[in-house]
């Protein structure tokens, strides 16, 4: 088993700081894990895409918990202490490698939206190149990055209410826009629709599809308002702003956070968060769109 270095150059500095599994670990209640949490769901989306996954577990610290364990794996079993490996990986925030016979073991640690460490996951990957999948590995560690707001949100449920879809065209949308806009860390589509009479998120890349709007979020909807937060303990310039459909009329809104740092132009993020609003509005016919299931 050797080790790698990390290979972007943004999580060093946070790293140094952060020698808990997590930075920020909000409290959010009971938590899910196993076949209905958002861990669960991010492993189920990466083996879809990946198909040489052969294995992957996802462990963190759970809230009051001295040591990780696994909250979601490909075989269903939680509970489970780290491997070697894996604890490896966790105290030294380095990937472990180790490719024999065509199958790289890989031990990786995990970083929320905004580099904090948010816990260790471990995969097993087939193919003839060993660098190719030290690669993937790489690149699945980078969206388990991407989809991640903090550690705990990874024992929050996948899906809030039943009734909405996890494959929509809201997540469709949020998808695409962030890939279109690399300095945005969350994106979050809230509306109401044929299908929730009270307006939820219907799309995000940090899971709680379905969760209803909070006070904040709805004085946005109902009232057209906009929310501006600078979060300066977690790093992040929050911007929700009423979303409308292409035909101009309201139907929700649009939660746009920033990765933020002193000096940064808070009015050039809201205008950039504005943009990205719109755009998306241009793509919206009507709130039942939102809640079509895209295969």
């Amino acid at each position: 088993m050797r080790q790698i270095g990390l290979k972007f150059a943004a999580v060093v500095a946070p790293l140094a700081a952060a020698t808990a599994l997590a930075a920020y670990m909000p409290n959010i209640g009971q938590p899910v894990i196993g076949a209905k949490s958002y861990a669960q769901d991010l492993i189920t989306r990466i083996v879809h895409a990946h198909h040489n996954v052969g294995a992957m577990t996802i462990y963190i610290t759970l809230p009051g918990a001295k040591t990780a364990t696994s909250v979601a794996s490909t075989t269903g079993k939680t509970g489970a202490a780290l491997t070697p490996a894996a604890a490896k990986a966790l105290s030294t925030s380095r990937a472990q490698f180790s490719y024999r016979a065509g199958e790289l073991h890989a031990a990786m640690p995990m970083f929320d939206v905004s580099n904090h460490k948010a816990g260790v996951a471990t995969l097993t990957l087939e193919g003839k190149s060993q660098q190719a999948l030290e690669r993937e590995a790489f690149a699945i560690r980078l969206f388990l990055k991407r989809n991640t707001s903090f550690a705990t949100n990874l024992v929050q449920k996948a899906l809030w209410d039943p009734n909405l879809p996890l494959d929509s065209y809201a997540q469709k949308l949020v998808d695409q826009a962030l890939a279109k806009n690399r300095n945005v860390v969350i994106l979050a589509i809230h509306a109401a629709t044929p299908r929730n009479a009270i307006p939820e998120i219907l799309g995000s890349n940090i899971g709680r599809i379905g969760k209803k709007d909070d006070s904040d979020d709805a004085r946005v909807v109902n009232l057209g308002q906009t929310n501006l937060e600078n979060n300066t303990d977690l790093g992040r310039y929050e911007v929700e702003l009423p979303l409308n459909d292409a035909a101009g009329k309201r139907i929700g809104a649009l939660g746009v956070v920033f990765d933020f740092s002193k000096g940064m132009n808070e009015k050039a993020l809201h205008q950039e968060a504005i943009r990205i609003r719109n755009d998306l509005a241009r793509q919206i016919p009507s709130p039942a769109k939102l809640v079509e299931v895209v295969r």
